[in-house]
């Protein structure tokens, strides 16, 4: 009994320092979901530079309070928990294609940095485009107007000539 108490504080121990280091996260209750589902999940978060664990709400509990994060507590239900570690909104893309594919996916709570998002944020969060997404888009706001630039200049140098 003993090694069964002490595998489960090295357990919260663990996903307490993911939690530290992440930049988001989601709490969604998974039940719906079989094991090709799952896995698949975890094969797109991984790509992204994120994880998801599925553990006992106890272990949640413990590492949310060794985390120092206060805003999930009481957990109830076969949980699970998205990490995100590189782009912040992946998590939340993740779960929001999942509850509109399976209505019984139920989406809990999240974190973004250090504010709570609720189930109505969740789908505004959602269609905010990735980092690499808004990153392309800020560089091509920037390119059209030299782009524009240089056509006016080339149009010009071919009326002259």
């Amino acid at each position: 009994m003993k090694a069964v108490i002490e595998q489960k504080a090295v357990s919260a121990q663990a996903l307490a320092q993911d939690l530290t280091k992440a930049k988001s996260l989601v709490v969604f209750e998974y039940l719906g979901l079989n094991a090709v589902a799952l896995t698949a999940l975890r094969k797109k978060l991984h790509q992204a530079n994120a994880k998801m664990y599925v553990a006992k709400n106890n272990i949640f509990n413990r590492a949310f309070a060794l985390a120092n994060i206060k805003q999930f507590t009481d957990l109830a239900g076969p949980n699970a928990v998205l990490v995100g570690f590189g782009d912040e909104i992946i998590p939340f893309k993740e779960i929001n294609e999942i509850i509109k594919n399976n209505k019984r996916v139920v989406y809990k709570n999240g974190l973004l940095e250090t504010k709570l998002v609720s189930s109505n944020e969740l789908a505004s969060i959602a269609s905010i485009p990735g980092r690499s997404g808004l990153y392309s888009m800020l560089l091509s706001c920037l390119q059209g107007s030299i782009r524009n630039l240089a056509y006016g200049i080339q149009s010009i140098a071919k009326q002259k000539a």
